[in-house]
């Protein structure tokens, strides 16, 4: 399963890089090892946002929805912005609402602080907070970039037949980092590490942005993940950026809006499953995995 999903996602990279240089034969000359340096000096070249929608699987579940972020300048030197998501999750609501302050120079590095809040609609209400550090670097076509501070959040449970199904999200260090590369000005592919809900997995994705006019940007994304326990999946989408003016993928990455890095659904991987007590009569069947002896269901 988690080869499965690991190939799934090296071929969306793939895929992202094939269409653009079949799609797109003018971006052949744009190899240099040089990106397209940034013409705003500022921290943010105006008032900008995007929305997307997305959809996949992640720990074996659905999920589908949309985000989106709005980000503007405080000055030149700094800026700020929010972002917002509403999902489903399997089947059950997920929202989550974050934030950036920044410091930055598109020509050099970017640090400021973030923070965001998710709330599941699972068992209750699962419900979790990141507070931390924000950066990074921009050296010619490569970015590393990244978010790590501290996880916070709730304990709930709730009983699913014959299980019971704690979710407990504790108090511990989080973060998230990538290391992208621009193979031309209008396509990204990146590797990271994800440290959340105190599972540890391998990112891997890319964006492929397609120039329309009057500053706006389409972009396809895909991202997959295969890590520890069930933090497995993949899922993609499609993406509008809106600035004031047209610019290349690579521009709007640093000029504009900083990463939307909390998505939410890393929220089940915070999950355990224990058989639920069961009546003096005792139970005549058992779910799977589970053998009965004495009138309780043991795991076998």
């Amino acid at each position: 399963m988690r080869r499965g999903v690991l190939l799934r996602s090296i071929v969306a990279c793939v895929t992202f890089g094939a269409v653009g240089l079949i799609g797109n034969p003018a971006y052949s000359g744009d190899l240099s090892s040089r990106a397209q340096p940034a013409t705003s000096p500022c921290a943010v070249d105006g008032l900008n946002g995007k929305i997307a929608g997305f959809g996949g699987t992640l720990a074996n579940d659905g999920v589908y929805g949309g985000l989106g972020s709005l980000t503007t300048p405080l000055n030149c030197d700094f800026g700020a912005q929010i972002d917002g998501s509403a999902a489903s999750f399997d089947g059950r609501f997920l929202g989550t609402i974050g934030g950036h302050l920044f410091w930055r120079n598109p020509n050099f590095a970017m640090l400021g602080l973030y923070g965001s809040y998710t709330d599941w609609d699972r068992a209750g209400g699962v419900r979790a907070g990141h507070v931390g550090g924000e950066g990074a670097w921009y050296a010619g076509r490569f970015t590393l970039q990244g978010v790590a501070g501290v996880e916070f959040g709730n304990k709930t449970s709730t009983t699913d037949g014959a299980f019971i199904t704690t979710y407990d999200v504790k108090t511990r260090f989080f973060d998230q980092v990538d290391l992208g590369y621009y193979p031309w000005d209008n396509f990204e592919v990146y590797v990271g590490h994800r440290y959340l809900y105190g599972e540890n997995a391998l990112a891997l994705g890319g964006e492929w942005g397609i120039p329309l006019s009057n500053g706006v940007m389409a972009a396809l994304f895909a991202e997959g993940r295969i890590g520890e326990d069930n933090y497995h999946g993949v899922w993609g989408g499609l993406r509008f950026y809106f600035g004031q003016k047209d610019k290349t993928l690579i521009r709007r990455h640093r000029e504009d809006d900083p990463v939307d890095w909390e998505t939410g659904m890393g929220t089940s991987n915070s999950g355990s499953t224990s058989p639920a007590p069961q009546s003096s009569s005792g139970p005549t069947t058992c779910p799977p995995g589970y053998g009965l002896v004495n009138g309780h269901c043991v795991q076998l």
